[in-house]
């Protein structure tokens, strides 16, 4: 065995992990041949590696016998220990241009002759993007692939060199979108410009410190782990830290506190501070204060385009009257508290409906729509919700067509919204700062807001809060609805929810099969998923459709979806025919969810993201039917599933976002409703007051509780965790309101 440091020309690749490495082939210079085996961590991305690229390797060689076509060859084999990628250069451009895959139609020949043409400028010129140059040897078209090959693989080039470092082929894919041609400069001056692009920072830090010799103390260093943490803030939902939080996570991350005064001490523009005390990234300042900005100029319509439509003044008495004669043809009878919501929301501009579940927001929401229909026949009106099934729940309550957020905000902007627009957002506790600027600003101020939603459900994943920021401002127009109408009172379900709405914890009946009411059965952790399992039988649950639907409040561990759907999955679908699904690589195989489950005929199955093509939504839950046994292409259709009572062929790329839903995160199930429900309940860092209430208020007729009571209610006497976020949009709205700038 030798060691060898030689540069290849890559004469083919004879073999690519499904994870990373590679073994291929090539020449040197010189003529000498050598088969190289790359593992995973040098070449990480196994689809890189091509024919006519040139890699410097170094490793041990060793002469290998193989058999090609039943003769017997030695070859000289290297386990490689190091390779690096080198870009086409000098001379040997042409031998890339002429044997690249994605250079079509042009020869040796051609390959020399723009070399000639052109000398060592040849590479400025690619680089460059130089169309008309190149296209005075060769076609256009063929200069075109030229410049797309140069490319790929000069963006190939720095996400191996990032992917070797520790770096994420995302966080590389971001980097370049940002800084283009410029992308290995920029990280070579500040490697620590990658924790902005959400890279770790742990393999950031070595990469610098090893690669760059970045000191301790570089103010670059610094700098970035204050970003650090407050970004890991940002991520916990905050959007700011108070400064001895921020010193305290500094010390932990930078293991001195020398070093954490240091950076505190620098001026950066990464960061902004309020009110002297709260240390905040420069984003989410920026992004809290423009949607402040944007509910001020909602609650004024002071935009030069103000919609006519909206100029007409409602009287009080001409809208209750009206309301009235809606009661009365419609044979209901609002609460006060109602009137007051449907008053609000058509003499404001921007007005905020509060109420718990089943306080009867969809009610109000009808009410508005007649009224404003009899003052303003023809009104266009948008009903959007964040999850699909919320907004398709919405529909189905209003009659009323209704998009989620993301649609809406891909479909529309405020050139297009139109004249005389009513917007209403559901489920709005479940929007983060990040969704509302992003929604905000596709709305021109003349358009009529409503945003509805409950504080006391689950608060948003994403950063911020702006439903729990509004509620009991003065300045905003708003009602709270607080009477119970959609579980009847005999379900015992109302006063359960209304109590530990309150943070009280309430008297849960002892489970005797089905029946009405909240109850709690106690069990160790380590037997939840058993007793799971037996409540769901013995509540007459079959697996065949989700009026009984387990609710969970994580996914890993005990009474996580994942145990919960594995255990359901092997329980009620083991001996079901499998859905076969065409794998570009393996053909036909069986379909799994990327948990590694199997999906049968039989299976319950939720979408996990919205295709507008079959009419699912995030959130749309249903149930395999049949399965194909022939499946030609990933467009072909492989499948029979029914959601919500109609039947959809789906292909095997529509297959792939689904997973099991015997059980779904409590998250999931926002905007739903159950005949019945199941909640496992153990300890964890997620389980709060807010989980419980908006869990046991999707239930209609019964919900169980299994597992730690103690820990329950502990989770419910506590402070929600939406309370323990550090946001500043209620502050900079009050100061804006009260000040009189509104």
């Amino acid at each position: 065995m030798s060691t060898v440091d030689v540069v290849l020309s890559v004469s083919s690749v004879r073999s690519r992990g499904k994870h990373g490495g590679v073994i291929m082939a090539g020449r040197t210079d010189t003529g000498e041949s050598y088969t190289v085996s790359c593992n995973f961590k040098l070449i990480p991305d196994s689809t890189f590696p091509e024919k006519s690229q040139r890699w410097r390797i170094t490793g041990h060689a060793s002469k290998t016998s193989i058999t090609v076509n039943g003769i017997n060859l030695v070859e000289d084999y290297v386990v490689a220990e190091t390779a690096e990628f080198l870009r086409p250069s000098g001379k040997h451009i042409v031998d890339w241009i002429s044997k690249s895959p994605d250079i079509q139609g042009v020869g040796p020949a051609k390959a020399r002759k723009l070399y000639n043409d052109f000398g060592p400028k040849l590479i400025e010129i690619i680089e460059n993007r130089d169309l008309h140059t190149l296209s005075k040897t060769v076609s256009h078209e063929v200069a075109e692939r030229i410049i797309q090959a140069f490319e790929k693989t000069r963006i190939g080039e720095t996400l191996l060199w990032l992917e070797s470092s520790g770096i994420t082929r995302r966080t590389g894919q971001l980097l370049i979108d940002f800084f283009d041609t410029e992308a290995t400069a920029k990280i070579e001056s500040n490697p620590y410009r990658l924790v902005s692009f959400g890279a770790d920072w742990t393999s950031v830090d070595n990469l610098a410190t090893s690669r760059f010799n970045v000191a301790q103390d570089d103010p670059r260093r610094l700098d970035a782990a204050i970003e650090e943490v407050l970004y890991k803030g940002f991520s916990e939902g905050h959007t700011c830290l108070p400064k001895s939080v921020l010193e305290s996570r500094l010390k932990r991350l930078l293991g001195n506190a020398e070093l954490s005064r240091q950076a505190l001490e620098l001026e950066s523009e990464s960061y902004r501070i309020v009110d002297g005390n709260l240390y905040q990234p420069v984003g989410a300042h920026i992004i809290e204060h423009s949607v402040a900005e944007k509910i001020q100029a909602l609650l004024t319509n002071s935009s030069q385009d103000q919609l006519s439509v909206f100029k007409k003044t409602f009287s009080e008495s001409a809208v209750l009257d009206t309301l009235k004669d809606y009661e009365r043809s419609n044979g209901i009878a609002l609460s006060d508290a109602q009137r007051d919501a449907v008053l609000c929301a058509i003499t404001q501009n921007f007005s905020v409906i509060f109420g718990g579940a089943g306080t009867g927001k969809t009610t109000v929401l009808k009410a508005i729509y007649a009224v404003f229909d009899a003052f303003l026949p023809g009104l266009t009106i948008y009903q959007v919700a964040l999850a699909g099934r919320a907004a398709q729940r919405m529909t189905e309550a209003t009659e009323k067509p209704s998009m989620t957020i993301a649609r809406f905000i891909q479909s529309f902007d405020e050139t297009q919204l139109g004249d005389g627009t009513l917007l209403v957002i559901d489920e709005g506790s479940m929007i983060d700062i990040l969704l509302a600027h992003r929604l905000l600003r596709q709305i021109p101020s003349g358009t009529r807001v409503i945003l509805v939603g409950d504080p006391s459900q689950l608060p948003p994943i994403g950063p911020g809060l702006v439903l729990h920021a509004l509620h009991g401002l003065s300045a905003i127009p708003q009602t709270e609805l607080k009477v119970v109408q959609r579980q009847t009172e005999s379900s015992g379900i109302p006063m359960v929810a209304s109590a530990i709405r309150n943070h009280e914890v309430p008297t849960f009946h002892a489970f005797d099969g089905p029946g009405v009411g909240v109850h709690f059965v106690e069990c160790g952790e380590a037997k939840i998923d058993e007793v799971t399992l037996s409540l769901y039988e013995k509540l007459g649950g079959t697996g065949k459709d989700n009026a009984i639907q387990i609710l969970c409040a994580t996914k890993a561990g005990a009474g996580g979806t994942i145990n919960t759907n594995a255990r359901f999955h092997n329980h009620f679908s083991y001996r079901s025919e499998p859905v076969r699904v065409y794998d570009q690589r393996f053909g036909i195989v069986e379909a799994k969810t990327y948990e590694g489950l199997t999906i049968y005929v039989g299976d319950l199955v939720i979408a996990t993201k919205n295709d507008y093509s079959t009419g699912l939504r995030n959130g749309s839950l249903g149930r395999i039917k049949t399965t194909f046994k022939t499946v030609e292409t990933p467009d072909t259709d492989c499948c029979i599933a029914e959601f919500d009572g109609e039947e959809i062929a789906l292909t095997s790329s529509q297959v792939e976002p689904l997973v099991h839903a015997y059980g779904i995160t409590i998250h999931k199930s926002q905007g739903s409703q159950f005949e019945r429900v199941i909640i496992p309940v153990r300890r964890s860092r997620l389980l709060d007051q807010t989980l419980i209430y908006t869990a046991i208020t999707r239930g209609v007729e019964q919900v169980v509780l299994v597992g730690d009571r103690e820990a329950a209610e502990a989770a419910i006497r506590n402070p929600p965790s939406s309370s323990k976020r550090k946001t500043t949009l209620r502050e900079i709205l009050t100061d804006a309101l009260d000040s009189g700038t509104h």
